[in-house]
């Protein structure tokens, strides 16, 4: 029986709603043994189980199937021997109640899926055989993912059904989602094809978004999987179009906010076309709203502000909402918000004064609606219910362990015991903020206990005032200044602080140093020649809370940089508003699948020599293309090059880039995409940086001149080394096992060329990055051999080799195992070398 023939005609039966006998036929053998095989598309039982136990296992099945790839569950069919045997045993007639089961499913996932059950009677050795099918439609594309409303438990309390969990099928198992790639492939077109290679490649849905730094808001984000879980639940409501998250100060409200958005942005899903990020904070990266994050066009200050920018994101002009009444400003944002389906973010509404949180919570519920969702973080929650809101509570457990670990491991601080986290953990009550707070003092030189001990007792906002004030306390005046520019403005380049400070280089540089020293301030890489200087969102909140004790005259300092801000800015600011409205009309013709007339909106502009340069019509010239079904793969790779020559280089230009580059481009193509993102990004990207890494490694493979083979190779280390360090669980083991690929690699090609010299430098390289495999130094022992050869390997190369060889044995000896039989070997080859006449002339010319 061929099994991939099976499947596809399976799934192609799933698709047309067959529940015919031939669908029987294709899993049954002659003598009335069954496939040995359950899979993503079909399930044997032997009976139906109608008791409350046996109906949550059954819809347990069904959604996950339905959320996969459809499927049938075959009534039955006994399993003989698990996983090995399967025989048919026969149902007895009118099994299922398939008005009981339909409605059963209504109650835990409040809505109807079209199931169909039909008994198809068999012949076999021993008789016909009346056999139940149950067909479960594929969920369509369009429709989000079905998830229980409520826990449904089983009579012994195990919960089968758990609470807003998406279950998927994979393999023969009901799985619950739990990782980006699960997400991603819940709205995906989610095609069954046992040959990836065949098949039409789908463009995927890119949605624009205005999120700010994920640097700023959360580095490294942790636990928060059942709010995660309950947001993404919560996209399927067809009756709530708003949520809150509801929590004190520093309990991570905006950090899931923001993980969530980029969730749905990662995951490509059609429900939205973009994401818009909204913040009251005064204190943001922006002067002149009061910012500390450089995104102007997120702010708002009150609802007429709120509703204005939700307008402009939504297709409105400028001079249209200049003189909207607050009335005509509430419709304008209901009809753009369901003319342009959007996840919109309201964060941090509680800076606003009580009664205008009221009133943005109010007109919140009243503009989102069927096509648009609204998310929003506050302190107080004093008009949603709870069926509307998520109370945020602090870490916990292990989920608080990893948080301590990750903290201690970036300021600096030796891990902790189970004593201290637990302390830690009371104190802050679980508070991300406050717990950096509490280190903080730690690392001035105070015990944990000592830490805790001052802080307990104290309200958060004095808390986190304590924890600071010592450190700034001892800068100098410069510092200080410094430090409060940063914090006010956000990331700045020496030369940017001097215009800012207009202190010289030298006290700029003594500045950073002291900064640097206690952590106030890090370095991110944005060029080599330029780095630019950054603080924690936490640190620079509490800066600029204290900046009247810390700096005298603090206010006129803080006028003056906002005046500066400005005026840096107005300099910078090429406003161009027919290419707005064109750009914008563009978006409402290709909502509408009008592709040649957004072409001709674009081309009546670029005709105009002072537009013919601009990238952002050329940007949505290749959207057009991209999203056109019509436009060949090549001609929309030619469009997005073309306006990547012009000067696009938003992240959204670059991630439709990679999608077309990645379904029909060349391996060299889709490595130059990765490589102009990182470099217009401007710093260290994960997801690029993993991009890149692929790439480089996939062209390598496909290459077949040595030294370009080699430069890719090095390429996927280097990106993935820098990953290695940012990375924790599951993708630092994905990005390890990369590199020892890649290490493999170059060892293999490069003995196979005889570069001796690259192969050992590779190996070296690899040990001293921690890839201490046996395997390893017996390379180091193999190319020994051929480094004494003067002709082929230089001296450098050959006093590397000696001197790692002197120290290997000592490394293995300290590690764990026992492999001093490999360090006995590496003894000898050292000493091999070392007696070597090469080595000898060495020393000589030494």
């Amino acid at each position: 029986m061929d099994i991939i023939k099976i499947k596809q005609d399976t799934y192609e039966s799933i698709l047309s709603g067959d529940i015919s006998r031939s669908v029987i036929d294709r899993l049954v053998r002659g003598d009335g043994t069954c496939l040995s095989k359950e899979c993503e598309l079909w399930d044997y039982k032997k009976t139906f189980d109608d008791s409350q136990d046996g109906y949550l296992k059954t819809l347990k099945s069904i959604i996950s199937f339905h959320n996969t790839f459809g499927g049938y569950i075959v009534f039955g069919v006994e399993e003989v021997e698990k996983d090995t045997s399967f025989i048919l045993s026969g149902v007895e007639k009118n099994l299922i109640d398939q008005q009981k089961l339909r409605g059963r499913f209504d109650r835990h996932f409040n809505q109807r899926l079209d199931l169909t059950y039909e008994e198809i009677l068999i012949s076999s050795k021993g008789g016909d055989i009346l056999i139940g099918l149950l067909h479960i439609p594929k969920r369509d594309r369009r429709t989000h993912s079905i998830a229980a409303i409520g826990d449904g438990a089983n009579s012994k309390g195990k919960v089968i059904l758990e609470k807003d969990a998406v279950y998927i099928r994979k393999i023969d198992e009901c799985k619950k989602i739990v990782s980006q790639s699960d997400f991603e492939f819940l709205v995906s077109g989610r095609d069954f094809n046992v040959d990836e290679g065949d098949g039409q490649k789908i463009r995927k849905n890119v949605i624009e978004h205005n999120l700010p730094d994920k640097n700023f808001i959360c580095p490294d984000f942790i636990g928060r999987f059942e709010i995660i879980q309950e947001l993404w639940s919560w996209l399927s409501d067809d009756f709530q179009y708003t949520k809150v998250l509801a929590a004190d100060g520093g309990k991570g409200k905006t950090s899931i906010a923001y993980e969530f958005s980029q969730l749905i942005i990662k995951s490509g899903t059609e429900l939205f076309e973009q994401v818009m990020w909204l913040t009251a904070k005064k204190q943001q990266f922006k002067a002149s709203c009061n910012q500390y994050v450089g995104i102007p066009e997120t702010h708002y200050k009150d609802l007429d502000s709120l509703l204005k920018e939700v307008c402009l994101r939504t297709g409105y002009l400028p001079e249209e909402v200049e003189d909207f009444t607050l009335q005509q400003l509430q419709r304008a944002a209901r009809d753009g918000l369901n003319l342009i389906r959007s996840f919109v973010v309201i964060d941090d509404i509680d800076s606003n004064s009580p009664e205008e949180q009221k009133r943005i919570m109010e007109v919140a519920r009243s503009i989102s609606n069927t096509s648009s969702r609204v998310l929003m973080t506050t302190r107080a929650n004093n008009i949603y219910s709870n069926d509307s809101s998520i109370l945020v509570p602090g870490l916990g457990g292990e989920e608080y362990r990893e948080l301590i670990d990750s903290m201690c491991d970036s300021i600096g601080l030796q891990k902790f015991n189970e004593k201290n986290v637990r302390g830690l953990n009371t104190a802050s009550e679980g508070s991300p903020l406050f717990t950096e707070s509490i280190l903080r003092l730690c690392k001035l030189g105070l015990s944990v206990e000592r830490a805790i001990e001052d802080w307990s007792g104290k309200s958060g906002d004095a808390v986190r005032e304590a924890a600071l004030r010592k450190e700034v306390l001892e800068l100098s005046p410069e510092a200080t200044k410094i430090l409060l520019t940063i914090s006010y403005i956000g990331s700045l380049s020496r030369s940017e602080l001097h215009q800012y400070t207009d202190f010289e280089n030298i006290e700029i540089s003594e500045a950073i140093e002291q900064l640097g020293n206690l952590f106030l301030i890090s370095s991110i890489e944005f060029i080599e020649e330029e780095p630019r200087f950054e603080s924690t969102s936490s640190i620079s909140k509490l800066v600029l809370s204290i900046a009247s004790d810390i700096l005298p005259n603090s206010e006129e300092y803080i006028i003056r940089l906002r005046e500066i801000c400005e005026g840096l800015e107005a300099s910078a600011q090429v406003n161009i508003p027919e290419v707005g409205a064109a750009v914008r009309q563009c978006n409402s013709l290709l909502k509408e699948k009008r592709f040649e007339d957004s072409r001709n909106t674009v081309f009546s502009l670029i005709k105009e020599p002072r537009y013919k340069e601009n990238s952002d019509l050329y940007f949505i010239l290749a959207k057009t293309d991209y999203e056109d079904p019509d436009i060949s793969d090549d001609v929309v790779r030619k469009s997005f090059s073309e306006a990547f020559i012009k000067g696009q280089r938003k992240p959204v230009f670059f991630e439709m880039w990679y999608q077309t580059e990645s379904n029909s481009g060349s391996s060299s193509a889709i490595l130059d995409v990765c490589e102009n993102a990182l470099r217009s990004i401007g710093k260290f990207d994960t997801q690029w940086g993993e991009r890149c890494a692929i790439s480089s490694y996939n062209l390598a493979l496909r290459t077949d001149n040595f030294d370009n083979k080699i430069r890719y190779l090095v390429g996927s280390y280097e990106h993935s080394s820098r990953l290695i360090k940012t990375s924790k669980k599951e993708k630092w083991t994905k990005f390890k096992d990369q590199n020892i690929k890649v290490v493999d690699t170059i060892w293999d090609e490069s003995l196979n060329n005889g570069k001796y010299e690259i192969a050992g430098r590779a190996i070296i390289n690899a040990i001293n990055g921690g890839d201490i495999r046996s395997v390893n130094f017996n390379r180091m022992i193999e190319v020994s051999i051929f480094f004494i050869d003067e002709k082929s390997v230089s001296e450098d190369a050959f006093r590397e080799l000696r001197d790692n060889l002197e120290w290997a044995p000592k490394l293995i000896r300290g590690g764990a195992g026992n492999r001093e039989f490999l360090a006995l070997k590496l003894d000898q080859a050292y000493r091999i070398m070392k007696e070597s006449t090469r080595n000898k002339k060495i020393q000589v010319t030494v």
